[in-house]
């Protein structure tokens, strides 16, 4: 959700081909027994990202370099599209980077094709008990630990305060406020603006907004053994809401839908100030703040439903940090790897740009620094926290383009193209087949 749907569209022809290169990649193993040279070594590291993102992570090096004086660290950023290709191809050809910035949707599909390092093999040189067992166990595919969550957060409503004062309409309270009460406020504002502002953009293509409203209902997505646990119901019932928001105008049409959906996050609706509210993970609300200056912005909590599993919410790694199976240099890798997530240096010099940090330590270190804006993510993701149940499982090998299946569905409801019935029958059905057939 942090990105255009463009950008999953690019991610689902990635992942396609990182399937097709990685079927015959070589498998490493060098972990077992690692040990820290005593030569100069060369490390890699890709990540993606923007150009705040590149200059923190470049200083982060720099400072890692200065302690271990013996160790030279070659970093690369990419853009979101190229970084998955890429990195197909490079693992494929056995010349994949020490170090990996890494998304929840491909950490199964790289690491059951052998292509990652089993972190629980380089504890001496990584730490990974200081994260609570709910967020850690994100980063494990089957028992062996992958990815290390670098941060955490959940998806709220943002509203556009300027937009929603203009219309002179108030927010219910958002400690208890139910879907209804949202589409309430929602087709108020259209009202009030005789049309001229929509009160939502609806949620409907993103697998993060799915995960949560199928929580609500007592279900999931997928379940530990990689299977497709969703209800039909459930999916149902979550096109229907955003569809009833369309229908009432609440929410702008399919065609104002659609032009929207591969837009620039400054030329989107929330930000030029055609809706008043959306969803949004918590991690880009600074973002969005950036994108507007003159505009004020607030996070809110998810509506609930009134029968809603009250283990629902749950913190989603933002991103990872991995090592590769083949990398020359396991030992070191990890060193880097925990100087990333440890170091109350690189802390401060990371802020809450990936996330709000996932080691307690990290955000202790630099919550006293806190922006408004971080203020706020955190007494989110601290809510969160306090009523989280289990963890989802994360994406399974063969479901790595459910984002781009999800949207391409959602499309065809918004427009009638499918009944509800119709469209979640067939998501489910093409899901199920992607992972059986990856198997």
């Amino acid at each position: 959700m942090s990105r255009t749907i463009r950008s999953r569209l690019l991610a689902g022809g990635a992942i396609a081909l990182s399937a097709a290169l990685l079927s015959g990649c070589a498998v490493g193993g060098n972990e077992a027994g690692a040990e820290l040279s005593d030569g100069d070594v060369t490390l890699s590291i890709n990540w993606w990202g923007a150009s705040a993102r590149d200059e923190r992570t470049r200083e982060a090096i720099a400072l890692f370099e200065e302690e271990h004086p013996n160790i030279t660290v070659e970093g690369q950023s990419t853009e979101w599209g190229g970084y998955w290709d890429k990195l197909a191809t490079t693992v494929a050809g056995g010349d994949a980077p020490d170090v990996m910035q890494f998304d929840q949707l491909y950490l199964a599909s790289y690491a059951q094709r052998g292509a990652l390092a089993d972190l629980g093999e380089l504890d001496e040189f990584l730490d990974t008990a200081v994260y609570p067992d709910a967020v850690i166990d994100q980063g494990r595919v089957g028992d062996e630990l992958y990815g290390v969550p670098i941060g955490v957060g959940t998806v709220g409503v943002l509203v556009n305060r300027t937009v929603l004062d203009a219309a002179g309409v108030e927010l219910p309270d958002a400690e208890s406020w139910t879907w209804d009460d949202l589409s309430e406020t929602a087709l108020a504002v259209t009202e009030a603006s005789d049309g001229g502002v929509h009160g939502i953009s609806p949620f409907g293509g993103d697998m993060p907004s799915l995960t949560l409203w199928a929580r609500q209902l007592g279900g999931d997505v997928y379940d530990k053994d990689g299977q497709v646990v969703l209800e039909q119901s459930a999916l149902e019932s979550y096109w229907e809401y955003a569809l009833d928001q369309i229908e009432s105008g609440a929410a702008p049409d399919a065609s104002q839908l659609a032009e929207g959906s591969g837009v620039a996050l400054d030329l989107s609706d929330i930000v030029t100030g055609r809706t008043a509210l959306t969803f949004a993970p918590t991690s880009m609300l600074t973002a969005y703040e950036a994108a507007a200056p003159d505009t004020e912005f607030e996070l809110l909590p998810l509506p609930t439903a009134e029968d809603a599993d009250p283990g629902f919410q749950y913190l989603k790694p933002s991103m990872y940090w991995t090592v590769s199976s083949t990398s020359d240099h396991p030992a070191e890798a990890a060193l880097l790897l925990d100087f990333l997530t440890a170091d109350p240096r690189v802390a401060a010099i990371f802020g809450t740009e990936r996330g709000m940090p996932a080691n307690p330590s990290s955000l202790e270190t630099i919550e006293a620094d806190f922006s408004p804006a971080d203020q706020v993510v955190a007494g989110l993701v601290e809510a969160a926290t306090e009523t989280a149940g289990p963890a989802p499982a994360i994406t399974p090998v063969g479901a790595g383009d459910s984002e781009e299946i999800l949207a391409r569905y959602n499309q065809d409801v918004q427009f009638g193209k499918k009944t509800v019935a119709e469209a979640a029958a067939e998501f489910i059905a093409e899901l199920e087949a992607g992972i059986e057939s990856a198997q």
